[in-house]
């Protein structure tokens, strides 16, 4: 029973990025040069994304949530059984270690399988391939264009962190002043904290979407040139200008260059032991 709510609430979350990567898929393919009535060029349909994710991806997105969901049942086991281990070894500082490297090893598979499902859904949305075939395409499309994908990450991680905290301060400013002309409060401090946490967690819901559809727009601009469509009409004329910039260029190729010293380093080590 706990095992099908968390599928069930692990398959919701895999539809609600299904949409928004819909949403940005569309756009990104849309004609941009007529002008809408809201002003702004190109056009996402949410309502596709649902449609597709019921009528055609409903499987690859049950069995990826299956695989999110299987992760979090054994975070919750052995949660389970770290309380029992602790409580029966006691300040056992061995014990404590032990716990903890496991819990960093699960937390971080968490993460690269949430990864992992999200490129998946994005490479099934654009090609219709299923689950498994769209993973390790998705995989060795990143591996390929590494730099790119890191150097737009980093540059993504510091504006959505930027939005985050930016937002969680101007919520917390407005409470301060509607706290001291609503009602008298001696130490405003406590609750004005409680609401800079809710605030920062419901930015980064939020944010989360940016990240999702930077991301779908990358890989689809990527999906482009490794095609090699004739008609690039479509393509964002600011993402064309951006990887075309001779500044972003030589620090894409520095990365380039930087990854393969460590590599090569990593190999004369391993020649050497």
């Amino acid at each position: 029973m706990i095992f099908m709510y968390l599928w069930v609430m692990a398959f919701c979350m895999a539809m609600n990025e299904f949409v928004v990567i819909v949403s940005a898929i569309t756009w990104y393919y849309s004609d941009k040069e007529i002008a809408d009535a809201d002003g702004i060029p190109g056009d996402s349909d949410v309502s596709v994304g649902m449609g597709w994710a019921l009528r055609y991806h409903a499987g690859t997105l049950a069995f990826g949530s299956l695989i999110q969901a299987i992760v979090w049942a054994i975070r919750i086991i052995f949660e389970y059984l770290a309380k029992k281990m602790e409580g029966a070894s006691g300040a056992n500082s061995c014990t404590k270690c032990l716990v903890g490297c496991i819990r960093c090893c699960l937390d971080c598979f968490d993460r690269f399988i949430r990864y992992i499902n999200r490129n998946a859904y994005i490479y099934c949305a654009l090609t219709g391939s299923s689950y498994c075939t769209s993973a390790l395409n998705s995989f060795v499309l990143i591996l390929k264009n590494a730099a790119k994908f890191g150097f737009v990450e980093g540059i993504a991680g510091c504006f959505m962190f930027i939005a985050k905290f930016f937002i969680a301060i101007m919520t917390t400013l407005v409470s301060y002043f509607l706290l001291g002309a609503m009602v008298k409060v001696s130490d405003p401090y406590g609750p004005l904290f409680v609401i800079f946490l809710l605030s920062y967690m419901v930015a980064t819901i939020f944010i989360e979407i940016f990240d999702t559809g930077a991301n779908t727009i990358l890989q689809c601009y990527l999906l482009d040139t490794e095609v090699g469509l004739c008609d690039d009409e479509h393509i964002p004329k600011s993402l064309k200008k951006f990887f075309s910039d001779d500044e972003i260029k030589a620090a894409m190729e520095k990365s380039k260059v930087d990854e393969g010293k460590e590599e090569l380093l990593e190999k004369n080590g391993n020649t050497m032991e």
